[in-house]
């Protein structure tokens, strides 16, 4: 058994003859975002398409036991250190390109499918943003194929960064593949900002359910943005100048966590925080569907 298959195996993934698809141990993955492969010449390729990078889930792997060595990565050589930050950069510059070129091609999502997922599918009634666009033929590495996406842009993060939501060609809802989200560039610190305003700014994991806020929980002019993982919450840069902070968290455990975490660092940077759980086993959209009859 190849490395790469035996690391699928431990973290209870799915094999798929060339490459492993499994969740992520670097941060709390919801849907699998993780690909194993072994490289011809027999290096350990890790790609998580929520952005966590190589070392990191390195790292993860034998903090769990999985791969030789346990905890912190130990000290590298400087030259392969150096070479190594070489090839991260090159890679990410990549990424962000790829991102660029896919946000270039998408068009508004105003009369798309994207649109009629989240109007139909989801029950969304607010006015959509300009950061949220379609993509036809979007191209779906885990499957090598295009399919329909929404394409959401990524701000606050150092390079472009796009996420991607693939959809049925009829808009009904996502597409049956795994995983049917999926980031293209790192987007870690940043978030897809969903609608402006002045009064506090509000902060859910995914992006129906902070779209989901101002179409029922929330009043006033409130600003909503789209951490994208519960991992995204934590990870999440602040605008510089401390406000009103709304941390819509999901009903689990891993939600309530990082909403946890994202509210101690912003009470430390001077905001005033305030708690917008969503009830258990639930997340602010499925609560919009239930009171809006969109769910059978």
């Amino acid at each position: 058994m190849t490395e790469a298959r035996r690391i699928t195996h431990a973290l209870q993934g799915r094999w798929c003859g060339r490459y492993g698809l499994c969740r992520c141990p670097a941060h709390n993955d919801h849907d699998p975002s993780l690909t194993v492969a072994d490289a011809p010449d027999g290096r350990l390729l890790l790609r998580c398409h929520a952005g966590c990078d190589f070392l990191s889930i390195l790292d993860a792997l034998r903090g769990l036991g999985i791969v030789e060595g346990h905890g912190t990565i130990p000290r590298t050589d400087p030259a392969e250190m150096a070479r190594r930050e070489a090839e991260e950069r090159r890679e990410a510059e990549k990424r962000a390109r790829q991102a660029q070129r896919c946000w270039s091609e998408a068009l508004p999502i105003g009369g798309t499918i994207a649109e009629a997922y989240l109007r139909e599918a989801r029950g969304i009634t607010c006015p959509l943003p300009d950061t949220l666009r379609f993509h036809p033929e979007c191209w779906h590495g885990a499957t090598a194929r295009p399919l329909p996406a929404m394409v959401a842009l990524v701000q606050g993060v150092a390079h472009f960064a796009v996420h991607r939501t693939y959809l049925r060609a009829d808009g009904s809802g996502k597409a049956s593949v795994q995983p049917d989200k999926m980031m293209l560039g790192n987007v870690t610190g940043g978030a897809v900002r969903v609608t402006g305003g002045r009064e506090a700014l509000a902060v859910a994991e995914g992006i129906e359910t902070a779209l989901s806020l101002p179409c029922g929980p929330l009043r006033g002019s409130v600003a909503v943005w789209a951490a994208l993982s519960a991992g995204g919450m934590k990870a999440l840069r602040l605008p510089s100048r401390p406000g009103a902070l709304i941390v819509a968290t999901d009903g689990d455990a891993p939600g309530r966590a990082s909403g946890a975490e994202l509210a101690a660092k912003a009470n430390a940077l001077g905001w005033t925080v305030t708690m917008l759980p969503a009830p258990e086993g639930a997340d602010w959209n499925d609560v919009i569907q239930d009171t809006k009859g969109v769910r059978a």
